[in-house]
């Protein structure tokens, strides 16, 4: 018996007939087909309106995390932190996953954002959308009584790294050979110099301004 409950609730996702909470996933899988196919019978750019419509979808999901958390829904493990929640219909209280999830989402869409209103290859949006979705919810699924959703946030995830590649037209391991080597010790303390010359310059004018405010007139 305590080998089939796994299973079980595994198989969930193939059954939404018999099992609801397939409405979030379905409900994203719907929106990006019926997309699909109106832009291809209209005959429009499926990737820029995609592009559009990944920032849409990241703003509703941050509202539909704040939601859940005042709804009952989604529930965080049970927890003793100093930060833990009464949960609505939950027993004792909870991790607020939901408070989580929404505050690494705005930080998504604040980068999102930034990218969207300037040039970009059409589809490098949805597949940075894609991206950060996926790695929001599966860093927090440990944290999560539900875990049926982990299958999906990987596929999202490779999902968005396959459309970045083929859009950008980038070499995946040139790619992260080079996001490792900004990440090294010697970049790090470049940048931690320049920011301290930065800093010390700013220091500089602020004393200069300073000393003429205290300046006389006869």
């Amino acid at each position: 018996v305590t080998m089939a409950a796994p299973l079980g609730s595994r198989l969930k996702i193939f059954m939404p007939h018999l099992y609801p909470g397939f409405s979030f996933w379905g409900g994203i899988l719907g929106g990006w087909l019926l997309l699909f196919f109106f832009t291809r019978r209209k005959r429009l750019d499926f990737w820029q309106f995609a592009d559009i419509a990944s920032v849409g979808l990241i703003g509703g999901m941050i509202l539909s995390s704040l939601g859940c958390f005042l709804g009952g829904c989604s529930v965080g493990v049970p927890s003793k932190a100093f930060f833990a929640v009464t949960m609505l219909g939950s027993v004792g209280k909870r991790w607020p996953v939901q408070i989580v999830e929404a505050f690494l989402l705005a930080i998504s869409l604040r980068y999102i954002w930034s990218k969207a209103v300037h040039f970009h290859q059409r589809g490098k949006i949805v597949s940075l959308g894609f991206i950060y979705i996926g790695f929001a919810k599966l860093i927090l699924e440990p944290f999560k009584v539900d875990h049926s959703g982990a299958f999906f946030s990987v596929v999202f995830v490779l999902l968005g790294l396959t459309i970045f590649y083929k859009i950008t037209k980038q070499n995946p391991l040139m790619h992260a050979k080079s996001v490792l080597r900004s990440l090294s010790m010697q970049n790090f303390k470049k940048s931690w110099y320049n920011q301290k010359t930065s800093i010390g310059w700013k220091l500089r004018s602020l004393k200069k301004i300073l000393r003429r405010s205290n300046v006389k007139f006869s």
